[in-house]
């Protein structure tokens, strides 16, 4: 059985995209191992902790399905390179993808191939053609069940965990707040994230008592013959979907209803600089509200149960998030173990951040706009150079930030712009103050690298125009 879709607003530009297809590709799961088959064949693995094991054992056919659908188009959208070219600025990638699924009665409905295909062009962008085929895996052992914790756990709550800064600081604020029993989840695609986030948790448990309720499950995604980064897809948008296809089985199984996402607002709205659409100005979607909300729909549906995915910082900056940490002794000395640094691979003796990249660009600027020293060992920090401004990143990142705090209206339009197709449920006003209180927090940090001349102003002007 086949059936492709794309996302219904797109379909104008059918003509252009389906002129030619690439090569159909397969993707099938079992027993621990995904296979992406196509002109070539790769494979990858799915290792875990036991509890991870134990919850596989445990879920029905479609929850399986579920995951493996988004491990299988996480592993397209890792092996299948961006083409950018004079016709195809963004690279723009058409996926005929063909999943083989336990459940076909259920995955093949129209309506569901329209929802997964709409949140997977939502998320990276391209033009998904998804369709599925039957495969038969060995029954699970028992049907589906509530994992049993033990007389002295049950979960509150399922919360994506990283090891990056937002995931630590919502990770405390939230214990700070009384919140307890958080099962983490932490899935990653090397085994040093699992490990560093594991000992993140091992320290906060020291620091703060209220931490001892914490449980953590853990998996990562191996890629066979992998090769060099540079050889590989590096903007990977679709990781998003993974991960919470992943937090809302774990919830389904602990018997909760919520998972929640350690975003700061800003941040999960993510504006591009410069005016810039989703296919070149954004490096994920993946804790947008819009994605939220469709995860939530399809995983309540594919589950047969209420799976809710929440942004509980989505009203304060990452700064914000930070300075709630401040008053408490050793907070915020242990945020600084966590990683934002785009370039993970970074490797230089007692440096774990380039200092350079957008991701180190914005810590610096929370950490220091949260009122506390930044002690993160930085190889090259941009900031402390003399002609920062030459970095184009750094110079849109400041700029917008004075065009926001003088209130410039086409910083209003440019948002309402990003947000009409997003169906937010916030108010807009809500938005224009966050990202009003961003820019101020950015400009107290940045602000001798601003140009507050009108003729610097008028440069600016010029500038964007060209």
């Amino acid at each position: 059985m086949c059936r492709w879709s794309l996302p219904d607003r797109n379909r104008l530009r059918r003509r252009i995209v389906l002129v030619e297809l690439p090569t159909q590709l397969h993707v099938r799961y079992a027993n621990g191992r995904l296979e992406v088959q196509g002109d070539t064949t790769r494979r990858m693995s799915i290792s875990a902790q036991a509890m991870i094991h134990d919850l596989l054992a445990c879920v029905d056919d479609r929850s399986i399905d579920l995951i493996s659908i988004a491990a299988g188009a996480y592993a397209i959208d890792r092996i299948h390179r961006r083409k950018v070219s004079i016709k195809n600025e963004a690279g723009l990638r058409t996926i005929p993808v063909c999943f083989h699924v336990a459940d076909l009665a259920y995955w093949s409905q129209p309506h569901v191939v329209d929802q997964l295909a709409e949140l997977l062009h939502f998320l990276s962008g391209d033009f998904w053609l998804i369709s599925f085929s039957p495969h038969e895996r060995p029954a699970p052992a028992v049907g589906q069940t509530t994992l049993d914790f033990g007389p002295h756990l049950k979960p509150s709550r399922v919360a994506l965990y990283s090891g990056g800064l937002d995931s630590a600081a919502g990770l405390a604020a939230s214990l700070q707040s009384g919140q307890r029993d958080i099962m983490l989840l932490t899935a990653g695609h090397q085994s040093a994230i699992r490990r560093r986030a594991m000992d993140q948790i091992k320290l906060l448990k020291h620091v703060l008592p209220q931490a001892g309720s914490i449980s953590h499950a853990s998996f990562v995604l191996g890629l066979e013959r992998s090769g060099r980064i540079r050889d590989q897809e590096t903007t990977q948008r679709s990781r998003g979907f993974l991960f919470c296809a992943s937090g809302a089985v774990l919830a389904s199984v602990c018997g909760v209803d919520v998972v929640h996402v350690y975003e700061n607002g800003h941040g999960a709205i993510n504006l591009p600089l410069g005016g810039a659409p989703l296919s070149n100005g954004l490096s994920t979607r993946g804790a947008h509200p819009t994605f939220l909300a469709m995860m939530t729909q399809v995983a309540s549906d594919a589950l047969e149960r209420p799976v809710r995915f929440e942004l509980p910082f989505a009203r304060v900056t990452k700064a914000a998030m930070i300075e709630a940490l401040v008053h408490t002794p050793g907070l915020v000395q242990w945020a600084q173990q966590s990683r934002s640094c785009v370039h993970t691979s970074w490797r230089e003796a007692g440096v774990t951040h380039c200092g350079y990249c957008a991701a180190c660009i914005e810590r610096h600027q929370a950490f220091v706009g949260a009122g506390a020293r930044d002690l993160t060992p930085y190889s090259r920090p941009l900031w402390e150079r003399e002609d920062a401004m030459n970095d184009d990143y750094f110079r849109s990142y400041v700029w917008q930030a004075q065009r926001w705090a003088e209130g410039d209206l086409g910083m209003r339009d440019r948002l309402g712009d990003h947000c009409a197709p997003s169906q937010l449920s916030a108010p807009f006003e809500d938005l224009v103050l966050l990202h009003q209180k961003h820019a101020e927090e950015v400009l107290s940090v940045y602000a001798r690298h601003a140009d507050p001349s009108p003729s610097g102003r008028a440069r600016q002007a010029q500038l964007r125009a060209a």
